[in-house]
């Protein structure tokens, strides 16, 4: 968030006297971070890769799971879309020649289109790698710090879901079944019954279960952190790298 303070000097006579000058006033300009295309938290191989979007350009960046860390960022061209049996495959074009692509599916022919708050991309091929990518239905918040992936979503009575995927576990990750279309792995942490709560600087959401709370705040200019708290003790504050929300569907 950018702070930009502007020093309103006011400097008027009146009646030959010199009036003092006002305090300096600071006002808060919220700038916002325009959020990704999407985020592919790869279920099948140790990394995250964050697409952004503009036009037919295309910006990656690919993290570590085992640390969070940066590895690559790569350019690419939207191509060729196609439509089969109930997706889109989308090729990703770079200029040294090396293609990709993205595959999404149509939330038309899922069991519940309702339930697609994100568009469902469940895979992408770059260099060469075949990646998998997790989508929960009616998530609401899908992101990772440099310690974990996570997802927020609603069960079908509208509770909601905190789910964790810390990177420290994903060797032994393992692919599970969900209902509704979702391509997911055993969580790390599960937390249901959470709350949510706004004020004009941010969304938020805790999630809280045998002394353990769990607060993500997302800030309206799109940074956010996730915190945990034991018996009202902070153990952890992770900065989130990126995160990209849902939309219900209109009913």
């Amino acid at each position: 968030m950018r702070r930009i303070a502007i020093a309103l000097v006011l400097g008027l006579a009146a009646c030959g006297q010199q009036q003092t000058p006002e305090a300096p006033a600071e006002e808060t300009i919220i700038v916002r971070v325009p959020p990704p295309w999407f985020i592919c938290d790869s279920i099948n191989q140790p990394a995250i890769i964050v697409f952004e979007r503009t036009g037919a350009d295309v910006r990656t960046a690919e993290y570590d799971k085992p640390n969070g860390a940066i590895i690559q960022r790569m350019g690419y061209h939207i191509g060729d879309e196609e439509g089969a049996a109930g997706s889109i495959n989308i090729e990703l074009i770079r200029d040294e020649g090396s293609d990709g692509a993205i595959r999404q599916l149509n939330p038309g022919m899922l069991e519940n289109p309702g339930s697609a708050y994100t568009l469902p991309f469940t895979a992408a091929r770059l260099d060469g790698r075949d990646l998998e990518c997790r989508w929960m239905p009616r998530t609401r918040v899908t992101g990772f710090t440099g310690r974990r992936s996570f997802v927020v979503s609603e069960d079908a009575s509208g509770d909601l879901i905190y789910n964790a995927y810390n990177f420290a576990d994903a060797a032994s990750a393992r692919r599970i079944e969900v209902s509704e279309n979702g391509r997911t792995t055993n969580f790390s942490v599960e937390v249901r019954d959470g709350a949510e709560s706004q004020t004009p600087q941010a969304l938020t959401y805790t999630f809280e279960t045998q002394g353990f709370r769990y607060v993500l705040t997302l800030n309206r200019d799109g940074t956010g952190t996730l915190d945990a708290f034991q018996n009202g003790t902070l153990l952890q504050s992770e900065e989130l790298i990126s995160y990209q929300q849902g939309t219900a569907a209109t009913q």
